[in-house]
Protein backbone atom coordinates (compact mmCIF):
# COMPACT_ATOMS: atom_id res chain seq x y z
CA UNK A 1 0.00 0.00 0.00
CA UNK A 2 2.84 2.36 0.57
CA UNK A 3 4.31 1.94 -2.39
CA UNK A 4 1.30 2.45 -4.18
CA UNK A 5 0.86 5.44 -2.37
CA UNK A 6 4.53 6.65 -3.47
CA UNK A 7 3.43 5.73 -7.38
CA UNK A 8 0.30 8.24 -6.95
CA UNK A 9 2.10 10.83 -5.49
CA UNK A 10 5.11 11.11 -7.41
CA UNK A 11 5.61 12.54 -10.75
CA UNK A 12 7.93 10.32 -11.91
CA UNK A 13 5.22 7.37 -11.59
CA UNK A 14 3.35 9.85 -13.94
CA UNK A 15 5.69 10.41 -16.45
CA UNK A 16 8.39 7.88 -16.45
CA UNK A 17 6.27 5.02 -18.38
CA UNK A 18 4.33 5.09 -21.57
CA UNK A 19 0.62 4.83 -20.67
CA UNK A 20 -2.14 5.65 -22.13
CA UNK A 21 -3.95 8.90 -22.34
CA UNK A 22 -7.17 7.39 -20.98
CA UNK A 23 -4.87 5.87 -18.29
CA UNK A 24 -2.74 9.05 -17.46
CA UNK A 25 -6.14 11.26 -16.72
CA UNK A 26 -7.34 8.75 -14.55
CA UNK A 27 -4.41 8.58 -12.72
CA UNK A 28 -4.24 11.79 -12.17
CA UNK A 29 -7.64 12.66 -11.10
CA UNK A 30 -6.67 10.39 -8.34
CA UNK A 31 -3.59 12.01 -7.46
CA UNK A 32 -5.46 15.01 -7.38
CA UNK A 33 -8.46 13.49 -4.98
CA UNK A 34 -5.50 12.12 -2.94
CA UNK A 35 -4.25 15.44 -2.54
CA UNK A 36 -6.95 17.02 -1.73
CA UNK A 37 -8.45 14.65 1.08
CA UNK A 38 -4.79 14.75 2.66
CA UNK A 39 -4.91 18.00 3.19
CA UNK A 40 -7.97 18.31 4.33
CA UNK A 41 -7.58 15.82 6.95
CA UNK A 42 -4.26 18.23 7.85
CA UNK A 43 -6.48 20.76 7.96
CA UNK A 44 -9.52 18.77 9.75
CA UNK A 45 -6.74 17.62 12.42
CA UNK A 46 -5.26 21.05 13.07
CA UNK A 47 -8.76 22.17 13.83
CA UNK A 48 -9.57 19.56 16.13
CA UNK A 49 -6.22 20.22 18.44
CA UNK A 50 -6.97 24.09 18.36
CA UNK A 51 -10.08 23.60 19.33
CA UNK A 52 -11.43 20.04 20.33
CA UNK A 53 -14.81 18.60 19.25
CA UNK A 54 -15.85 21.52 16.84
CA UNK A 55 -15.84 24.05 19.26
CA UNK A 56 -16.40 27.89 17.79
CA UNK A 57 -13.66 30.49 18.76
CA UNK A 58 -14.71 33.01 21.21
CA UNK A 59 -15.20 35.94 19.19
CA UNK A 60 -12.66 38.25 21.79
CA UNK A 61 -10.69 38.51 25.08
CA UNK A 62 -13.21 40.06 27.81
CA UNK A 63 -11.15 41.19 30.48
CA UNK A 64 -13.07 41.79 33.73
CA UNK A 65 -11.84 44.66 35.72
CA UNK A 66 -12.92 43.78 39.03
CA UNK A 67 -10.60 40.54 38.98
CA UNK A 68 -7.92 42.29 37.28
CA UNK A 69 -8.11 44.91 40.41
CA UNK A 70 -8.20 42.04 43.06
CA UNK A 71 -5.64 40.16 41.40
CA UNK A 72 -3.42 43.24 41.41
CA UNK A 73 -3.91 44.31 44.83
CA UNK A 74 -3.12 40.84 46.10
CA UNK A 75 0.16 40.82 44.55
CA UNK A 76 0.88 44.42 45.67
CA UNK A 77 -0.46 43.09 49.09
CA UNK A 78 1.73 40.01 48.79
CA UNK A 79 5.11 42.20 48.06
CA UNK A 80 4.89 45.21 49.76
CA UNK A 81 2.16 45.64 52.36
CA UNK A 82 1.89 42.17 54.14
CA UNK A 83 3.43 41.96 57.74
CA UNK A 84 6.54 40.18 58.65
CA UNK A 85 8.01 40.19 54.31
CA UNK A 86 11.28 39.06 54.26
CA UNK A 87 12.91 42.50 52.77
CA UNK A 88 15.94 41.18 50.87
CA UNK A 89 13.70 38.16 49.00
CA UNK A 90 9.98 39.85 49.28
CA UNK A 91 8.83 35.92 49.72
CA UNK A 92 8.07 34.35 53.04
CA UNK A 93 10.72 35.13 56.00
CA UNK A 94 12.31 31.59 57.53
CA UNK A 95 9.87 32.11 60.69
CA UNK A 96 7.07 31.63 58.28
CA UNK A 97 8.98 28.52 56.89
CA UNK A 98 9.07 27.21 60.32
CA UNK A 99 5.50 27.88 60.74
CA UNK A 100 4.28 25.88 58.13
CA UNK A 101 6.25 23.02 58.61
CA UNK A 102 4.59 22.83 62.34
CA UNK A 103 1.51 23.33 60.92
CA UNK A 104 1.79 20.75 58.45
CA UNK A 105 3.23 18.07 61.15
CA UNK A 106 -0.14 16.29 62.83
CA UNK A 107 2.75 15.68 66.02
CA UNK A 108 2.81 19.28 66.34
CA UNK A 109 -1.15 20.83 66.20
CA UNK A 110 -2.56 17.86 67.92
CA UNK A 111 -0.51 18.30 70.78
CA UNK A 112 0.52 21.52 71.54
CA UNK A 113 -1.65 24.82 71.76
CA UNK A 114 -1.38 28.12 70.07
CA UNK A 115 -1.86 26.49 66.14
CA UNK A 116 -5.68 25.62 66.08
CA UNK A 117 -7.31 28.74 63.76
CA UNK A 118 -3.54 28.54 61.58
CA UNK A 119 -4.16 24.74 61.15
CA UNK A 120 -7.96 25.61 60.76
CA UNK A 121 -7.19 28.67 57.63
CA UNK A 122 -4.69 26.05 56.16
CA UNK A 123 -7.13 23.14 56.62
CA UNK A 124 -9.85 25.50 53.99
CA UNK A 125 -7.43 25.32 51.34
CA UNK A 126 -8.38 21.44 51.12
CA UNK A 127 -12.05 22.27 49.89
CA UNK A 128 -12.38 25.51 48.90
CA UNK A 129 -10.30 25.02 46.13
CA UNK A 130 -11.89 21.54 45.41
CA UNK A 131 -15.20 23.54 45.00
CA UNK A 132 -13.85 25.73 42.95
CA UNK A 133 -12.76 23.40 40.57
CA UNK A 134 -15.50 21.63 40.50
CA UNK A 135 -17.80 24.62 39.13
CA UNK A 136 -15.05 26.10 36.76
CA UNK A 137 -14.27 22.46 35.44
CA UNK A 138 -18.21 22.12 34.23
CA UNK A 139 -17.07 25.29 31.88
CA UNK A 140 -13.98 23.09 30.05
CA UNK A 141 -16.07 22.48 26.48
CA UNK A 142 -17.79 26.26 26.68
CA UNK A 143 -15.44 28.32 24.32
CA UNK A 144 -13.64 29.40 27.55
CA UNK A 145 -10.32 31.29 25.97
CA UNK A 146 -8.22 29.29 28.30
CA UNK A 147 -8.62 26.22 30.09
CA UNK A 148 -9.55 26.08 33.53
CA UNK A 149 -7.52 22.84 34.22
CA UNK A 150 -3.90 24.79 34.97
CA UNK A 151 -5.51 27.57 37.53
CA UNK A 152 -7.55 24.87 39.74
CA UNK A 153 -4.70 22.35 40.06
CA UNK A 154 -2.50 25.19 40.93
CA UNK A 155 -5.32 26.60 43.41
CA UNK A 156 -4.91 23.85 45.84
CA UNK A 157 -1.80 25.17 46.45
CA UNK A 158 -1.86 29.12 45.66
CA UNK A 159 -5.32 29.17 46.08
CA UNK A 160 -6.25 32.93 45.10
CA UNK A 161 -2.88 33.37 43.76
CA UNK A 162 -4.26 31.31 40.95
CA UNK A 163 -7.87 31.25 40.66
CA UNK A 164 -8.09 35.20 41.14
CA UNK A 165 -5.99 34.97 37.76
CA UNK A 166 -8.05 33.12 35.53
CA UNK A 167 -11.32 34.90 36.70
CA UNK A 168 -10.01 37.71 34.39
CA UNK A 169 -10.39 35.59 31.23
CA UNK A 170 -13.47 33.37 32.24
CA UNK A 171 -16.12 34.10 30.09
CA UNK A 172 -19.72 33.88 31.61
CA UNK A 173 -21.30 30.13 30.62
CA UNK A 174 -25.07 29.70 30.07
CA UNK A 175 -24.93 25.73 29.34
CA UNK A 176 -22.42 22.78 29.38
CA UNK A 177 -23.01 19.66 28.43
CA UNK A 178 -21.16 16.75 30.52
CA UNK A 179 -20.94 14.56 27.42
CA UNK A 180 -18.68 16.79 25.61
CA UNK A 181 -16.58 17.87 28.73
CA UNK A 182 -13.18 16.10 29.04
CA UNK A 183 -13.70 15.60 32.42
CA UNK A 184 -17.60 14.50 32.55
CA UNK A 185 -16.25 11.33 33.97
CA UNK A 186 -14.67 12.56 36.95
CA UNK A 187 -17.62 15.61 37.29
CA UNK A 188 -20.47 13.07 36.84
CA UNK A 189 -19.28 12.03 40.25
CA UNK A 190 -20.12 15.12 42.15
CA UNK A 191 -23.61 15.64 40.80
CA UNK A 192 -26.57 15.69 42.80
CA UNK A 193 -27.30 12.03 44.19
CA UNK A 194 -23.63 10.92 43.69
CA UNK A 195 -20.99 9.93 45.96
CA UNK A 196 -18.96 13.34 45.66
CA UNK A 197 -20.76 15.86 47.58
CA UNK A 198 -21.13 13.64 50.47
CA UNK A 199 -17.33 13.02 50.57
CA UNK A 200 -16.70 16.67 50.64
CA UNK A 201 -18.94 16.87 53.06
CA UNK A 202 -17.15 14.54 55.26
CA UNK A 203 -14.19 16.37 54.62
CA UNK A 204 -15.21 19.43 55.96
CA UNK A 205 -16.17 17.02 58.97
CA UNK A 206 -13.08 16.26 59.49
CA UNK A 207 -11.85 19.81 59.22
CA UNK A 208 -14.35 20.90 61.98
CA UNK A 209 -13.55 18.06 64.00
CA UNK A 210 -10.12 18.86 63.82
CA UNK A 211 -10.79 22.58 64.89
CA UNK A 212 -12.95 21.37 67.83
CA UNK A 213 -9.83 19.04 69.26
CA UNK A 214 -6.89 21.50 68.80
CA UNK A 215 -9.00 23.71 70.77
CA UNK A 216 -9.50 21.78 73.31
CA UNK A 217 -5.74 21.86 73.87
CA UNK A 218 -6.26 25.64 75.12
CA UNK A 219 -9.18 27.56 75.53
CA UNK A 220 -10.93 29.26 72.60
CA UNK A 221 -9.59 32.90 74.18
CA UNK A 222 -6.46 31.54 73.84
CA UNK A 223 -6.32 30.30 70.91
CA UNK A 224 -7.83 33.22 69.66
CA UNK A 225 -5.14 35.92 70.93
CA UNK A 226 -2.39 33.61 69.03
CA UNK A 227 -3.74 33.91 65.90
CA UNK A 228 -4.38 37.53 66.04
CA UNK A 229 -0.73 38.02 66.75
CA UNK A 230 0.27 35.85 64.72
CA UNK A 231 -1.88 37.61 61.93
CA UNK A 232 0.21 41.22 62.68
CA UNK A 233 3.75 39.21 62.15
CA UNK A 234 3.23 36.99 60.03
CA UNK A 235 3.48 37.24 56.10
CA UNK A 236 2.03 34.01 55.38
CA UNK A 237 -0.94 33.45 57.94
CA UNK A 238 -2.06 37.17 56.89
CA UNK A 239 -1.62 36.56 53.04
CA UNK A 240 -3.74 33.14 53.65
CA UNK A 241 -6.53 35.12 55.57
CA UNK A 242 -7.06 37.52 52.59
CA UNK A 243 -7.05 35.05 50.30
CA UNK A 244 -9.34 32.96 51.78
CA UNK A 245 -11.62 35.85 52.02
CA UNK A 246 -11.31 36.93 48.15
CA UNK A 247 -12.11 33.06 47.65
CA UNK A 248 -15.00 33.28 49.75
CA UNK A 249 -16.78 36.36 48.62
CA UNK A 250 -15.79 35.61 44.35
CA UNK A 251 -16.86 31.88 44.50
CA UNK A 252 -20.79 33.50 44.63
CA UNK A 253 -19.68 34.32 40.43
CA UNK A 254 -19.63 30.71 39.36
CA UNK A 255 -22.49 29.55 41.82
CA UNK A 256 -24.75 31.98 40.08
CA UNK A 257 -23.62 30.89 36.94
CA UNK A 258 -24.10 27.54 38.21
CA UNK A 259 -27.31 28.52 39.22
CA UNK A 260 -28.79 29.61 36.50
CA UNK A 261 -27.24 26.53 34.00
CA UNK A 262 -29.61 24.14 36.32
CA UNK A 263 -32.61 26.05 36.48
CA UNK A 264 -32.16 27.26 40.42
CA UNK A 265 -32.17 30.26 38.99
CA UNK A 266 -33.22 32.76 35.83
CA UNK A 267 -31.85 35.46 34.30
CA UNK A 268 -34.54 37.72 35.69
CA UNK A 269 -34.26 36.37 39.10
CA UNK A 270 -31.21 35.54 41.58
CA UNK A 271 -32.89 34.19 43.77
CA UNK A 272 -31.47 33.44 47.35
CA UNK A 273 -27.99 32.67 46.92
CA UNK A 274 -27.14 33.88 50.51
CA UNK A 275 -27.23 30.96 52.28
CA UNK A 276 -24.51 29.49 50.22
CA UNK A 277 -21.85 32.32 50.10
CA UNK A 278 -21.55 31.37 54.13
CA UNK A 279 -17.48 30.65 53.96
CA UNK A 280 -16.98 27.61 53.69
CA UNK A 281 -19.89 25.67 54.27
CA UNK A 282 -21.81 27.55 51.67
CA UNK A 283 -20.36 26.63 48.87
CA UNK A 284 -19.89 22.61 50.38
CA UNK A 285 -24.05 22.69 50.94
CA UNK A 286 -23.98 23.80 47.15
CA UNK A 287 -22.17 21.17 45.48
CA UNK A 288 -24.04 18.79 48.33
CA UNK A 289 -27.64 20.25 47.50
CA UNK A 290 -27.99 22.14 43.66
CA UNK A 291 -30.67 20.62 41.40
CA UNK A 292 -28.90 18.01 38.69
CA UNK A 293 -28.45 19.60 35.16
CA UNK A 294 -31.52 19.57 32.54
Amino acid sequence: MRNLLVVFLTPIGIHSYPIGTEQTRFHRSIVTQTRRSAALRIKLRRHALLLPDGDEPPSKININPTYLSLATLETIYWYYLAPGIDPASRWFAPSDGELISKLLDPTIIFTQPGYAFSSLLLNCFLILPMVWALLLLLEEKDNQVISPLPFCLAGFFVGGGALIPYMIFRQTSSKVDLEQNRYGGFLKLFEPDSLGPKLICFLLFLVGSTFVYEVSNNSLQGEWEVFVDRLHHSQFISLALLDFTLLSCTVADPIADDAKRRGYTSNQDDGDLRMFLLPLVGPVVWILERPPLP
